[in-house]
């Protein structure tokens, strides 16, 4: 035994002989105190030799008694103090209310240290340790309050980390007990009134008594005024905060929401900066603020949620239990946002936040299950949107982990059974594997068999339960199991009220499933009542945009043979809904993707009902669908229209205000890297809020512009008298191709009439774009059949004539417009085309029999009748005669011989030398020839590069390219111009998308398909080179829909400027640009009438 240990015996020795002899005179002797002191010694303090401090302690409890000796008393106390606090039993009993006041800074500390950590087992030694001090405080002693109020806190601590009803129940309790000896008066009063409004929350949010949760709402209430002026009124403000929102979810109860807003705001400006828990408070304030956005759609108060949730992260330590709440708070306001507005770098965000908060989360704490289901739910959306099958592995993975790590009775169990249920079923989707569909159908009963009626989640849980079950019949054909989806589908409805933020999603799962059940057994009112819940969801304005546009298409489509007026209606919202779904804050290529997935056909098919309502006038009808195609297409162009106005007004009256929208829109144009492309999400996250911002200060700046006299209209689309005064320059046709029918609309100065086009059927639009682009791809393949190919083209071109440009023109004839010269070699009229959608990809301006021996106006094809020019949109064509014509300046010539990385384009030397004596005071950029060893050559002044060629445009009148063109059929707004920099700084539509010119007049693409569309989902947008130049400000473009032939391009630049110069060279006059191309291209096509592949590609686009 070591010296230690003598001792301590020794001593034990003389307490066991006090024991049983009732006789101090052991712990008296010299020897005693001597022993006492070495063993002291060898203890270094009590805390750390807890055996040798209470043999001590006892020593020194009997010397006290004896001898009256306070130091002895002393010495005691200090010695129990250690074994108090570790919960060792057998102390003196009159010792322990003094241990018991000494142990309550200590107990203070060690509770709040717990509050700062995850460490369960540091928490529980703490609520043991008050308990005890509970115990043992005398009744009527100060400190009985203060530690009922601490053991209530700590108690309430543990049953949110642990969920257990028992720890909530004793801190309901304590706080009961704790108010009970509270007076009125007493200062604290607000410390137990707060403790009990917590526990009450937390046992309502374990058990659901809604007596719980009322209560806890009037203690709170009472609470703050109890602590008015008093420094713990901040938490009594965010406890009120926390109960009301809560109440409001359960009881819907008016003025509920708000209040909580305002509550956790009022906590948030009480706080000092340095508030231990002003992280808790931001985070309720976000929390509120994402609550209230789902009831009101305010995209304000969810902005403001981010933005609060983002700094209440910034502010909370590493490993502070705080942190778990704050993160998981942000990633479901990133989610709700992205899920309303389609932002992927939200989505990106959210799921970085969400794996953060598991990183935080010990995986036995009752917050973990929550993270990973809520990880399983954004993962799945990211699916959604990206398609990857790595984010749909690890949705199940993560959502089964949720479940598994859930006790059977945690309070949201039936959450993370309902959000790996949603998962198998989307895995199901997507690899037809029926045991996921089972387990899913499993995982969604037992979550709705787990909520109470009455729960807010009983309606999700219902309508997650509904789509397993509708999916599950159709596979197994199986009509039990839909019927049943349609009656869970039903419960889901009757669960909600009409502005739950799951409401809209019940009516159009609903919706689906009731069409499904008319499919399967023919029940016309199921198709009644779908036509019905899914109106229903078109108006829910608190929905998100891409729902309520899907329920209105669907409804449409059941209503469109029986009641086209009403069809027409309900896809008219859609439209109108459609610049929410792509609105400005959006990066480019969330835009595409939102328009992809929610306009494509979508205001084709509004005008065709339109047309197709049997109420109204003819003209009436016409009119409502020459407004809807206007509305409905180049939408995103139409965006980019509003901030392009002509400033010349604002300037002179308001300069601020035009500067400021100056900047806001060259700051929005610009095209960040997206999501998708970018690996530092951080820096995604940064540009995403600066777009959040600038696009609200956006709105806000156009609604001033717009209340000052005058500026009414400022930026607005054109009012149906408008669009009529462009007409004044010659007819436009809009063509419309629907599933329902097809149509051209005609804008003629006789006003706006209708001519049907039964022939030109969807069906086979699609069928000869699909033939006419193989036969393309033939005429030039080293194994192809040219003539055949050939023959192909003109084919589709005499199909085209027959079937849409004759109807059109003849028509245009009747009402006195485009018609032909009485002779030959006098001007001929000029027509505007906006084909829009599949018809978009042929060329129009040359449909005809070109082999016709018929000469000049009496040979059937459009170009021997019409000089054809393009637009997107009747706006957009307007936008560019508003460009006013500036004094010829300087032009520019851009040539690419040589591309790096791509074939050389032998004729372009040619080319530029052909037309350079032909502009005015041109400045050529020219791609140098590579080195002898191939390298590329050194970038110098004059290098095309993107650069370079921007720097360039503002000061020029008419921009020449002679260059490779590529469309890009995945984003076509990364379609390009190949310069010198094209695969790192390459000129796209995005980046033409960001300069605005002032002297633009004209520009030459003498480049592949740089009137291409593209992306066949995108082809009512008209995203391509043409409309890019076009938007930045050239009112003339010419550009191609297909590859064109390098030495034919050449004589056809020739041969367009000298068309393009009535006066002396070098004087070319760009408003007579479509005419100059018109008889350029009609002359190669007479030169060569069977190989319509080498002059029909081009066109003219604009004024």
């Amino acid at each position: 035994m070591n010296e230690r240990d003598v001792l301590l015996e020794a001593v034990r020795a003389r307490l066991a002989r006090v024991a049983a002899t009732r006789d101090e005179a052991a712990v008296l002797e010299p020897t005693a105190l001597v022993e006492a002191q070495l063993l002291t010694r060898c203890a270094s303090t009590p805390m750390a030799d807890l055996e040798a401090a209470h043999s001590l302690g006892w020593l020194h409890f009997y010397r006290a008694q004896a001898l009256a000796s306070e130091s002895d008393w002393e010495k005691a106390t200090a010695f129990f103090k250690g074994c108090f606090i570790a919960g060792i039993e057998h102390l003196p009993q009159s010792l322990l209310p003094t241990l018991t006041d000494r142990a309550v800074p200590g107990a203070m500390n060690l509770l709040q240290l717990a509050s700062k950590t995850m460490d369960r087992d540091l928490l529980e030694g703490a609520v043991d340790l008050w308990r005890r001090i509970a115990h043992n405080v005398p009744d009527g002693h100060p400190n009985l309050i203060i530690a009922l109020t601490n053991l209530g806190n700590g108690l309430e601590m543990l049953g949110e980390r642990t969920g257990r009803s028992v720890h909530l129940a004793e801190a309901v309790e304590v706080a009961r007990a704790a108010l009970r000896i509270t007076p009125d008066y007493h200062p604290d009063r607000g410390a137990p009134l707060n403790l009990l409004a917590n526990a009450l929350l937390r046992r309502f949010e374990r058990a659901g008594n809604l007596a719980d949760l009322d209560e806890a709402v009037e203690m709170a209430r009472t609470a703050v005024q109890a602590t008015d002026n008093d420094p713990d009124r901040v938490s009594s403000l965010t406890n009120l905060a926390n109960a009301l929102l809560r109440r409001f979810r359960y009881r819907k109860l008016p003025g509920d929401l708000d209040d909580a807003v305002e509550m956790s705001r009022a906590a948030v400006r009480a706080a000092p900066d340095d508030h231990p828990d002003r992280a808790v408070f931001l985070t309720n304030v976000a929390n509120a603020l994402r609550f209230r956005f789902l009831r009101s759609g305010s995209l304000a108060d969810l902005d403001e949620a981010e933005e609060v949730g983002r700094a209440a992260v910034q502010i909370t330590p590493d490993k502070h239990p705080g942190l778990v709440a704050s993160l998981g708070d942000l990633g479901k306001t990133l989610a709700v946002r992205f899920e309303h507005t389609g932002d992927l770098g939200d989505l990106n965000r959210a799921v970085d936040v969400c794996r953060a908060a598991i990183h935080a989360t010990p995986d036995d704490h009752l917050w973990y299950s929550h993270q990973l289901a809520s990880l399983s739910g954004l993962l799945q959306l990211r699916f959604g949107r990206l398609g990857s099958p790595a984010d749909l592995d690890e949705a199940v993975q993560v959502g089964e982990a949720a479940v598994q790590a859930a006790p059977d009775d945690h309070p949201d169990r039936a959450a993370f059974l309902s959000e790996l249920g949603n998962a198998l079923l989307a895995r199901f989707n997507s690899t037809r594997d029926q045991a996921d569909l089972d387990r899913a159908i499993d995982a969604s009963r037992a979550a709705v068999r787990s909520l109470p009626d009455g729960h807010p989640a009983q309606a999700v849980r219902l309508s997650n339960l509904s789509g397993v079950l509708a999916a599950r019949s159709l596979r197994a054909r199986d009509n039990s199991e839909l019927a049943e989806a349609v009656e869970v589908g039903r419960a889901a409805i009757r669960a909600t009220q009409v502005d739950d933020p799951g409401h809209a999603t019940a009516l159009f799962n609903l919706g689906i499933h009731l069409v499904s059940w008319d499919l399967c057994v023919g029940d016309p009112t199921a198709r009644a009542e779908a036509h019905s819940v899914l109106e229903q969801a078109v108006e829910a304005t608190t929905a998100p945009p891409w729902l309520r546009v899907d329920a209105a298409r669907m409804a449409a489509g059941l209503l469109a043979s029986s009641d086209p007026g009403r069809a027409a209606g309900l896809l008219e919202r859609a439209v109108l809904i459609l610049p929410q779904v792509v609105q400005r804050r959006l990066q480019r290529g969330d835009q595409q993707h939102a328009l992809a997935r929610n306009a494509d056909g979508l205001a084709a098919d509004a005008a065709a009902l339109a047309l197709a309502d049997s109420t109204g006038t003819a003209q009436e009808r016409a009119i409502r669908a020459l407004r809807l195609a206007e509305a409905g297409r180049a939408v995103l162009l139409s965006q980019a229209l509003e901030t392009r106005s002509d400033l010349t007004d604002l300037r002179k009256k308001h300069p601020d205000l035009a500067g400021r929208l100056t900047q806001l829109r060259e700051l929005l144009d610009r095209d960040r890297p997206s999501a998708e492309t970018m690996g530092d999400t951080g820096d995604v996250a940064g540009i995403g809020r600066e777009r959040h911002q600038l696009a609200a200060e956006l709105e806000e700046l156009l609604e001033r512009i717009r209340a000052f006299d005058g500026f009414t209209a400022f930026g607005l689309p054109p009012t149906p008298d408008t669009l009529l005064a462009e007409a004044a320059h010659g007819p436009i046709v809009t063509f419309n191709i629907s599933v329902y029918r097809s149509d051209a609309l005609l804008l003629t100065r006789a006003g706006i009439t209708s001519c049907p086009l039964p022939e030109l059927t969807q069906d086979a639009v699609r069928d000869r774009v699909n033939a006419f682009y193989r036969a393309l791809s033939e005429a030039t393949a080293h194994d192809g059949d040219p003539i055949a190919a050939q023959r192909t083209l003109r084919e589709v071109l005499e199909w085209l004539w027959n079937t849409a440009a004759k109807p059109v023109l003849s028509a245009l004839q009747d009402l006195g417009e485009a018609i032909p010269p009485a002779q030959d070699g006098q001007p001929l009229p000029r027509v505007w085309l906006a084909p829009g959608g599949l018809l978009g990809q042929l060329p129009l301006h040359a449909a005809g029999f070109h082999r016709d021996p018929r000469q000049g106006s009496h040979r059937p094809t459009v170009m021997d009748r019409v000089i054809s020019s393009y637009t997107p949109t009747i706006r957009a064509l307007r936008h560019a005669r508003e460009r006013r014509p500036s004094p010829a300046g300087q032009s520019l010539i851009v040539a690419m011989p040589t591309t790096p990385g791509c074939s050389p384009l032998r004729h372009v030397v040619d080319e530029t030398r052909r037309i350079r004596p032909l502009l005015p005071h041109p400045y050529q950029l020219t791609e140098p020839f590579p080195a002898g060893d191939g390298s590329t050559p050194f970038a110098g002044a004059d290098t095309p590069t993107t650069a370079t060629v921007l720097a360039r445009l503002p000061q020029c009148a008419i921009s020449h390219f002679a260059c490779h063109g590529e469309a890009d059929r995945t984003n076509p707004s990364q379609s390009r111009l190949l310069l010198h920099d094209h695969a790192t700084t390459p000129l796209t539509v995005s980046a033409l998308a960001q300069i605005n010119l002032e002297r633009a007049q004209l520009a030459y693409l003498s480049a592949c398909s740089t009137a291409d569309p593209a992306r066949s989902d995108l082809l009512d947008e008209s995203i391509h080179l043409a409309s890019a130049f076009q938007l930045a400000g050239f009112p003339h473009v010419i550009g191609t829909l297909w590859p064109i032939d390098d030495q034919v391009a050449v004589k056809i630049a020739e041969s367009f400027y000298t068309h393009l110069t009535t006066g002396p060279p070098g004087t070319p006059d760009p408003e007579q640009a479509a005419t100059a191309l018109h008889r350029t291209i009609r002359a190669v096509r007479d030169n060569y009438p069977i190989t319509p592949s080498l002059w029909a590609a081009y066109l003219h686009a604009g004024a």
